[in-house]
């Protein structure tokens, strides 16, 4: 299935847009202490950062509920970016936002890079209804050429592998947290990506689509994008 022109070109705008952003951040961002980091995700600091084990574990596979994300393997990049969002609010989050606020610059730096450099041990996805899946795999890997989206993959990297330092990998990503995301953004709650892309394309998903896309990328092995779990 071939998509048209401006569903690609707006992919491609994406992905540049990161890029100009990175080397935005770049030059005023602190170096990063990746033991300091460890550290603060073991044990938060003393003025008020708590422990970001304590939802996302030590080794960022978080409490298997979906309810909070993985966070091993991330790009750096793209995590800090998220928690300054929570921290000026262009991004909100209950949990996340109080957290951010209270988050130095080097704070921010330091858990970033410890969590983009770690690999979580693999949790087991739940079981999924065939055509529930077989929908999530086409509209990941090849898009909906009626409702004008583009595959998910064209952005988020072939297997999910994502495409850094801008955009997160989904391969083996909570399919509830996914899902809660594409909801956020099709609700309008969540606004802070280049473009509105996102928000553009959830608008023109079903709950059963954005349902199924999740339950694709879960399936998906961080490690190895192309071997998928049973």
């Amino acid at each position: 299935m071939k998509l048209n022109r401006s569903i690609t070109i707006a992919a491609l705008s994406v992905v540049a847009a990161g890029l100009l952003l990175t080397r935005a951040f770049a030059a005023g961002s602190p170096k990063a202490d990746v033991q300091r980091g460890a550290g603060i995700v073991a044990n938060g600091t003393g003025y008020g950062v708590v422990a970001c084990a304590r939802c996302h574990a030590f080794d960022g596979a978080a409490d298997g509920s979906g309810a909070f994300p993985k966070l091993s393997g991330i790009p750096a990049y793209y995590l800090a970016k998220q928690l300054r969002d929570f921290a000026t609010g262009e991004r909100s989050d209950a949990i996340m936002s109080a957290i951010a606020r209270k988050m130095k610059p080097e704070d921010i730096a330091d858990v970033s890079e410890y969590y983009s450099g770690i690999r979580a041990t693999p949790t087991p996805p739940p079981v999924a209804e065939p055509d529930l899946l077989a929908l999530g795999t086409r509209l990941a890997t090849l898009g909906d050429q009626k409702k004008e989206v583009q595959a998910c993959e064209s952005c988020h990297g072939p297997g999910g592998r994502g495409e850094a330092p801008a955009i997160p990998p989904l391969a083996g990503q909570y399919a509830h947290y996914v899902a809660f995301q594409m909801r956020m953004w099709r609700e309008g709650y969540r606004k802070n990506d280049a473009n509105q892309q996102m928000a553009n394309i959830a608008k023109r998903l079903s709950p059963e689509d954005i349902q199924a896309v999740g339950l694709y990328f879960e399936r998906l092995s961080p490690t190895d994008p192309a071997k998928k779990s049973r």
